[in-house]
């Protein structure tokens, strides 16, 4: 037996993370971008379907439900992510060697994460949670 099949290989967790992230990104991008912008910005000002006017009393009653939260952080969140790895595995295709490295990896995930946490800051500070 060789070094190398004795060796146990160990999962690149992190790599799936960020490919599970990429996943999850491009599909939330391909599914709820559409029907979102359909609904609330195309079929609510026809006034097909009921939507969020631009009232500031409508959007604090919308804004303050932790489902309504939760929806906008996943649309907001996840295509980050999707045009993190999107951009960096680009960049790593027209050959570019610095796209490999850590230093990338830090400047694309980070700033996606970078973008998640300013906005689960803003959906935590503008409209405190009611469940009423």
């Amino acid at each position: 037996m060789t070094e190398h099949s004795t060796k146990a290989r160990k999962p690149a967790i992190a790599h799936l993370f960020w490919w599970f992230m990429f996943a999850q990104g491009g599909v939330l991008a391909a599914m709820l971008l559409p029907v979102h912008i359909l609904i609330q910005g195309i079929l609510g000002p026809l006034g097909v379907v009921p939507v969020v006017d631009h009232h500031y009393d409508t959007w604090v009653n919308v804004l303050g439900n932790p489902l309504v939260k939760l929806y906008l952080l996943v649309l907001i969140a996840f295509p980050f992510f999707h045009f993190a790895h999107r951009l960096r595995y680009l960049l790593v295709d027209l050959g570019l060697p610095a796209a490999r490295g850590v230093p990338a990896q830090i400047v694309f995930y980070g700033g996606a994460v970078a973008v998640t946490m300013v906005t689960i800051y803003i959906l935590l500070t503008t409209v405190p949670i009611s469940f009423g």
